[in-house]
Order: C-alpha cells, then sequence, then structure tokens
C-alpha cells in the first residue's frame, strides 16, 4: 500500500518534471509541440495518481510546489501564444495561395471541356 508521502513525493516529482521540460522551451514552434506531446504524458501519469488518492487523504500542495504550478501556467500560456500566433500566420499565407488560385483559375481554364471534332460527316 502506498502512503499519502509516496503519492505527495510522486507528484512533486511530476510537477518538477512537467516544470523543467516547460523552462526548457527555446521558443520555436516545434520545441512546444515536444514539450506539449511530453508534458501529456506527464499530466495523464498525474491524473493517474490523484485518481487513486481521492478518497484518501494526502499532503496539500507545498508552497514551492504551488510556485512551480503557477511558473507551469505561465510558461504554458506563452507557448499556446505562439502556436496560435503560428497558427493563424499559416492560415493567412494559405488564403494568400488560395486567393492566387483562384486569379490563376479566372484565367485560365483547368476545367477539361468537351471537343467535338467535326470529320466532314
Amino acid at each position: 500500500m502506498t502512503t499519502s508521502s509516496e503519492w505527495s513525493q510522486l507528484r512533486s516529482d511530476l510537477l518538477e518534471e512537467v516544470w523543467q521540460l516547460v523552462t526548457s522551451w527555446d521558443g520555436t514552434t516545434k520545441h512546444a509541440l515536444e514539450i506539449i506531446e511530453n508534458n501529456q504524458n506527464h499530466l495523464d501519469q498525474w491524473q493517474a495518481s490523484n485518481n487513486h488518492v481521492v478518497h484518501r487523504e494526502y499532503l496539500p500542495y507545498t508552497e514551492s510546489e504551488k510556485e512551480k504550478q503557477a511558473d507551469i501556467l505561465r510558461y504554458q500560456q506563452s507557448i499556446l501564444n505562439i502556436i496560435r500566433s503560428e497558427r493563424m500566420t499559416v492560415m493567412s499565407r494559405m488564403k494568400q495561395v488560395n486567393q492566387k488560385n483562384k486569379v490563376r483559375d479566372n484565367y485560365i481554364s483547368v476545367k477539361p471541356d468537351s471537343i467535338f471534332i467535326d470529320k466532314g460527316l
């Protein structure tokens, strides 16, 4: 049987791993996606551990854990803002490409039309 201090240590370790990942972010979208993917595994473990101790008494969050949670939320918001910004940029570029294709299609018929050949019959 796992004690409340062991659950608390597991929670603290997971929180530390998540914090280290988000603070290692280099500002790129690619790295942001890797962090989110890796953190999802940690958050799944965290949720599973919380489900085990829901009906048992366990130790409350320490001040350092609360501070790390606040830091994680700030970093996570920064990461999500960058991803949203990149998404908007990509969508804007796609609209420009689509607009160029529409202009091109107005000048050049890309639809195959039926052609009847008069063979003098």
